[in-house]
């Protein structure tokens, strides 16, 4: 009985695992609704970052490998975790250096697009939707840029020649969506992450932010003419850096952030934005955790920053019929035992301030964890396993309505 009962597991084992190689034979159902009226009629209030995982790199930064940065390979029992937590959609950051042949083609490697597959099916046996993207191709660093194609502190610079960044960006997004092209809704394509010259879009110039806009017109323009489903496919894109909404909305004001759509008009187009503010109390909150201390506290005007950032985003974009997610958000989890109560109830409240901010504005948040820092769920899980994760995890919930 034992053999048969192994047998049997292992047949669906087997299975599943072909399942999850395989890209759909024939073209999923897609909506005529806009990207707005769907993710709300889908119920999609809150998504999850699988961070550090499909964009993360060896120490040379040559290759993309997935458990290079600490986390284990993405598993099912991991999606299902995350689902059962309460998120409706993950963001898989993808980054393809290593995978990338040379010019002309560009020719990315089958295993790396089939392994984004298998991920991207778990998303959906587990019953979220999928966003994937571009991540960590060289689009940060300060010259000079030597492990990725998107050299945007170069092109602006002089340095680099944008015509052929441009080229090997839309051959890339052109394999890309042809190899999803059979996906329903349920996946989201994402042209670019963080994209800016070394000031994270704060204060540019028009010249950066009309050179971002050629990038994603760029990339619109080879996921849209490789037709079928990807012809009306929902596509997000960034602004500068991703990380201020009054970047974006700068730049949407000049006609410089949105692409223009050949599916016609907006409705199958969602702004990204990236939302670290106060940028001491997130991200330069990690060093605090690792080192000296940081003052852990919100002043009132930061609080009602969050509520007015997202009342503007809301007045600019959700009014007028735009979606618009945080594809990043959080606050690290990995502060010392050592900090008292009030400090560690001053990160719970944040999360909660800002998943409230963004449910009551329209916007669909999508914390960030990279399984580190900003670690919420249990990677082995997807559950949250230690106190404080479990308290960040119940802010969002109980701040989305779950």
């Amino acid at each position: 009985m034992k053999k048969k009962l192994f047998a049997g597991l292992l047949v669906i084992l087997f299975a599943l695992g072909s399942a999850f190689a395989q890209t759909p034979a024939t073209p999923q159902p897609m909506t005529t609704k806009s990207a707005l009226q769907y993710l709300r009629d889908e119920g999609v209030r809150a998504g999850w970052n699988m961070g550090n995982t499909m964009e993360a790199l060896n120490s040379s930064r040559t290759r993309a490998v997935e458990t290079a940065w600490g986390n284990p390979a993405a598993t099912q029992q991991l999606l299902i975790g995350v689902k059962q937590s309460g998120f409706d959609i993950v963001r898989i950051g993808c980054t393809w250096i290593g995978h990338v042949g040379p010019a002309p083609d560009y020719r990315i490697d089958e295993v790396r697009l089939r392994r984004v597959a298998e991920i991207v099916n778990m998303v959906h046996i587990a019953g979220m939707k999928a966003i994937i993207n571009i991540h960590h191709d060289g689009n940060y660093t300060s010259p000079p840029n030597t492990w990725g194609f998107l050299k945007f502190a170069e092109v602006t610079r002089g340095q680099a020649d944008n015509n052929q960044v441009k080229d090997q960006l839309g051959k890339m997004w052109t394999q890309i969506a042809n190899y999803f092209i059979n996906y329903g809704d349920n996946l989201i394509f994402e042209t670019m992450n963080e994209v800016h010259s070394g000031n994270w879009g704060s204060n540019a110039p028009q010249s950066e932010q009309d050179l971002l806009f050629e990038w994603n017109q760029t990339a619109l323009n080879a996921i849209r003419a490789t037709g079928g489903n990807n012809a009306r496919r929902f596509v997000a894109v960034p602004g500068l850096g991703s990380t201020e909404p009054s970047t974006v909305i700068a730049a949407h004001n000049r006609g410089k952030l949105l692409p223009n759509d050949p599916a016609g008009g907006t409705d199958r187009l969602i702004v990204s934005v990236h939302f670290y503010a106060p940028w001491r109390f997130t991200v330069a909150g990690v060093i605090a955790t690792q080192g000296s201390e940081l003052i852990h506290t919100i002043t009132q005007r930061e609080l009602n920053d969050i509520d007015n950032e997202a009342t503007h985003i809301k007045t600019v974009f959700i009014d007028n019929g735009i979606a618009v997610y945080y594809g990043e958000w959080g606050a690290p989890t990995n502060v010392r035992s050592s900090m008292n109560e009030t400090i560690r109830n001053t990160h719970i409240d944040y999360i909660r301030r800002v998943a409230t901010a963004a449910r009551t504005n329209g916007i669909v948040p999508i914390v960030w964890d990279d399984g580190g820092n900003f670690k919420i769920l249990d990677r082995s899980n997807g559950r949250p396993n230690r106190g404080l994760w479990a308290d960040v995890l119940s802010a969002i919930r109980s701040a989305v309505g779950r």
